[in-house]
């Protein structure tokens, strides 16, 4: 067993801030139509089939400060938005070394569809546009019309849709806040993109995972000279699409996150099922749990750097030939293990801790969980997690 004093090790990350736009600086009035977007702060809008305009308000936002809000009602009345970054205000570049990116932003949700997202000013004549083609990054589109409802859209103009219901209890003007997180180095280095909502109207005090739109492909290009590159990204963009769309509190930067991957084998009383609880933040102390095992049984968390090899193994390996385990795989190459001790009684609990070192920021890791318990081989053996740690 590897000492934990070496967790310190493993985790070191480069530093990289998060980013808040929230409106509160620009002019706005509660008087519709509200006070004129385009012009302030680097702002520059552009309305399409209506002389209404995107505008500020002054108390209208979830929580009673400025907004954006767009009133003009019908198919094909919609109004674009775009900033780019500028001495006054930016969000920082994704590197090459990054890999979990993130934003999100409050939405009120109406009809005929509202998008938010990314993008990079190709033609570099200061404003980004949705007819101004490889300018859009990786984008949400959400609105309660039939054919909307929400959509995960990448930067190679691919998107995902799922059912509105996918997000719960949803109705229109509900305020919700929408989290992109994104795989920049996945599937290739095309990305992935997982979403979360929280619905902040019906007072939901964190985010919940989207059904559907998990794994989706972003289309990503880290060579290319449009907006398919990631590295290039310098501006925020929006689209509404008819009345009653607001936002608010945009956020950008890296977020951590657990995912399971491969499957578990059977503990004494049934599958062996991993997951995280606590925030994966700095300095915060974080629990693997798994269940179905023996009580009072020992068992140990592996913490490893790789999820494809060990040594000279090939991950995933299966460990039945080798332990005379039961449909049991290594899934996380073994650079740390941390004891532990199932529960009581059965259905026991395996719980391990961590506490996350400072020095954590931006780091990725591999773990697992093992058990030793009256099972085939003697041990059992749960899914995989990639740790990625904020």
């Amino acid at each position: 067993m590897l000492h934990n004093a070496l967790l310190p090790v493993l985790f070191v990350a480069p530093c990289f801030a998060q980013s808040l736009y929230d409106f509160n600086n620009l002019n706005g009035s509660d008087v519709y139509p509200y006070t004129l977007l385009d012009g302030q702060d680097n702002w520059s809008e552009q309305t399409y089939n209506s002389a209404k305009r995107c505008g500020v308000t002054a108390t209208l936002g979830k929580d009673g400060t400025k907004c954006l809000r767009y009133q003009e009602s019908g198919p094909s009345y919609g109004c674009d938005a775009s900033r780019i970054n500028d001495a006054n205000w930016s969000y920082p570049s994704f590197s090459s070394s990054v890999r979990n990116a993130y934003f999100q932003a409050d939405l009120q949700l109406g009809f005929w569809g509202g998008s938010f997202g990314l993008a990079y000013d190709t033609n570099n004549n200061g404003v980004i546009r949705g007819n101004e083609p490889n300018e859009r990054g990786v984008r949400f589109n959400v609105g309660t019309q039939t054919n909307v409802q929400f959509q995960l859209i990448g930067a190679n103009n691919i998107g995902v849709t799922v059912p509105l219901a996918n997000l719960g209890t949803v109705a229109g003007g509900h305020w919700l806040r929408i989290r992109v997180i994104m795989d920049l180095a996945a599937a290739g280095t095309g990305g992935l993109g997982y979403v979360e909502v929280q619905n902040l109207t019906l007072g939901a005090t964190s985010f919940t995972a989207v059904p559907g739109l998990q794994g989706v492909p972003l289309g990503l290009n880290p060579v290319a000279i449009n907006a398919t590159n990631p590295l290039l990204w310098n501006a925020l963009w929006l689209h509404f699409e008819g009345a009653t769309y607001g936002l608010d509190n945009v956020e950008i930067g890296r977020v951590g996150y657990a995912r399971p991957y491969g499957t578990g084998c059977n503990g004494v009383a049934g599958p062996v099922d991993l997951t995280v609880q606590g925030a994966i933040a700095n300095n915060a102390t974080i629990q693997f749990v798994s269940g179905n095992h023996g009580a009072g049984r020992a068992g140990v968390l592996i913490i490893g750097i790789s999820n494809t090899s060990y040594g000279s193994l090939n991950l995933p390996y299966l460990l039945d030939p080798l332990l005379g385990t039961s449909g049991c795989s290594l899934y996380a190459s073994v650079e740390v293990t941390l004891a532990g001790t199932t529960s009581a009684t059965v259905p026991a609990t395996l719980m391990t801790p961590i506490t996350l070192p400072a020095a954590a920021y931006g780091a990725r890791v591999f773990t697992q969980h093992a058990c030793f318990e009256a099972v085939p081989g003697g041990l059992s053996f749960s899914n995989g997690l990639i740790l990625q740690l904020l």
